[in-house]
């Protein structure tokens, strides 16, 4: 088994566990995962923000999809992006109303949106506020689902089911503020 399967066995162990929790352990998870956001962009400035930290070889993964040079606002604008069509998806399978705000569609790795990266930094927080909860919205919604061992593919992890589907926001929110808590050591990160 090499290190990079290590890593990419426990994230999959990760999902199929927090996806057999129950509806309210996964809107904790929502709930705990926006508190982490927040946490991370709390002493944030809008320079800080836009600041475009040096390629580095520990920055770019196979898994992540993310630029080698995203600021922190790239960031979030690509965790908003690709976790709102998530829910759309979910919410397509399930058969239950899409959020009020899905977002466009996307379907490939490091997907980025120029909507979200232009916004100032306190309305990014917004956006992250309201995903969180549209996606607490979305887990009572999915309550009366009969299909939730429908799956559909991650291309990293394979199939997952509706409940891992959305036990993934947290694991690609813990990715996202790792690489934001990174760009923060920089060297060239600007001082508050």
């Amino acid at each position: 088994m090499t290190q990079q399967a290590q890593p990419l066995e426990r994230a999959a162990n990760y999902l199929h566990h927090q996806g057999a929790k129950s509806f309210e352990e996964l809107e904790a998870l929502m709930g705990q995962s926006g508190s982490d956001w927040d946490a991370c962009l709390r002493e944030v400035t809008e320079a800080q923000a836009a600041f475009q930290p040096e390629p580095s070889e520990h920055v770019r993964t196979p898994v992540s999809g993310e630029g080698p040079r995203w600021c922190v606002k790239e960031v979030v604008g690509h965790y908003l992006v690709t976790e709102r069509s998530l829910n759309n998806a979910v919410a397509g399978l399930a058969g239950v109303a899409p959020p009020p705000d899905p977002g466009p569609t996307v379907s490939e790795m490091g997907a980025q949106s120029a909507e979200y990266e232009a916004l100032p930094l306190d309305g990014l927080r917004e956006k992250l506020s309201e995903f969180f909860e549209e996606t607490v919205g979305l887990i009572g919604a999915l309550r009366s689902s009969e299909k939730l061992g429908a799956t559909f593919p991650h291309p990293v992890f394979g199939p997952l089911t509706m409940k891992e589907w959305l036990a993934f926001h947290g694991l690609h929110a813990m990715d996202h503020i790792l690489q934001i808590e990174r760009i923060k050591t920089d060297g060239g990160y600007p001082k508050a």
